[in-house]
């Protein structure tokens, strides 16, 4: 089974994130849904517990299965998130090169969110373990460190609690019960409490994958195709309104998202599964890692350099250019960076190639 449609959503959030940071422009500024697009980084979240779920809940039996799943997780994350913290790297050292022999830059060059110490951090994948007092080096990589980590939770949990989901949930949740109470409801966090974040999300997409599986598989066409419709106007109004107060709702939403979509019955969830568009979901991930190198990039080169004027025909030439360049660089790291550490493809199994594109 391939989760296409809902796999084609993952690309169009990975491309809302990158608005999300490009909502300072003048063109962009004051569209609610684009302001509060980073919820979306919480649709990964709850989609990679549900895809996860399917791929790996039933091969997880006890320590010594821990240890190839914790190994093929970290071969799928570890590749893409080297190259870009090496990317970043680079751009830091042109950066250094044009302060000092083109222009003199507003931002400082390798700055305190650059530093050694987090670089190593950035290397083991703990930056975002509350050990930085802000998001450091590649700053989507945060959600990265977090989910790596979620993961053994996860396994770990599952293997000393027989799997029994009551149990797991019940102590999980009353944790982060806890946590959302006493930060009045917000689970907008990065670099320091994103492993809760995460694994609240991650709890909820496997439940939403359980309850999946004891779902009738059958629909019609028509019904299904109006709560789609319904369901993604909810969707983009609710993600423009919503306060940060509010924001522990919102994996529940994504989850109904997937629950609905995972399904494939309606004519928006078949239209998403075609092929051109399912591949918007492959490149997610190289999407979400790539994007703000290259909008720091091109700032650079386009507006400190070559002097684009800042008006609102330039920001759009910025814009069109950045998602051009982004796409481009995401599909050469898909097909020679991201899945550098997997085995030959020709023979993978259907769970295998849902889970190689799961972040």
């Amino acid at each position: 089974m391939r989760f296409r449609a809902v796999d084609t959503f993952r690309g169009m959030a990975a491309i809302m994130v990158i608005l999300f940071h490009l909502q300072h422009l003048t063109v962009l500024s004051g569209i609610a849904f684009i302001a509060k697009s980073d919820i979306f980084v919480d649709f990964f979240f709850v989609l990679s517990g549900f895809v996860i779920t399917y791929s790996n809940y039933d091969k997880i039996t006890n320590l010594a299965s821990i240890k190839p799943f914790a190994i093929k997780r970290f071969r799928r994350l570890y590749p893409l998130h080297l190259f870009t913290l090496l990317l970043v790297l680079a751009f830091e050292i042109f950066r250094y090169a044009i302060d000092h022999y083109v222009v003199k830059l507003a931002n400082p060059v390798f700055a305190e969110d650059k530093s050694f110490v987090s670089f190593l951090a950035n290397l083991t994948l703990t930056q975002s373990l509350h050990l930085f007092d802000r998001v450091t080096w590649n700053g989507p990589s945060w959600s990265i460190s977090v989910e790596f980590y979620t993961y053994l939770v996860w396994a770990f949990c599952l293997v000393l609690f027989r799997k029994n989901l009551l149990i797991i949930c019940g102590l999980c949740f009353s944790l982060v019960a806890w946590f959302i109470v006493r930060h009045h409801g917000s689970i907008i966090y990065n670099y320091d409490y994103g492993f809760v974040r995460c694994l609240y999300s991650f709890l909820i997409g496997m439940l939403t994958y359980r309850l999946g599986r004891r779902l009738s598989p059958s629909g019609n066409y028509w019904p299904a195709s109006i709560a789609e419709i319904l369901l993604l106007g909810l969707t983009i109004y609710t993600v423009s309104v919503f306060t940060h107060s509010e924001s522990w709702l919102m994996p529940f939403l994504f989850a109904l998202v997937i629950l609905v979509f995972s399904r494939e019955k309606g004519a928006i969830a078949k239209f998403l599964a075609s092929d051109r568009l399912e591949f918007l979901g492959r490149l997610s991930y190289s999407y979400y890692l790539n994007h703000l190198i290259v909008l720091n990039v091109l700032d650079l080169v386009l507006f400190k350099v070559m002097k684009l004027p800042a008006s609102r025909l330039g920001e759009s030439l910025y814009i069109l250019t950045c998602l051009g360049c982004v796409h481009l660089l995401s599909v050469f790291t898909y097909r020679h960076v991201e899945l550098i550490l997997q085995k030959p493809s020709s023979n993978r199994s259907v769970k295998s190639v849902a889970e190689a594109t799961a972040f």
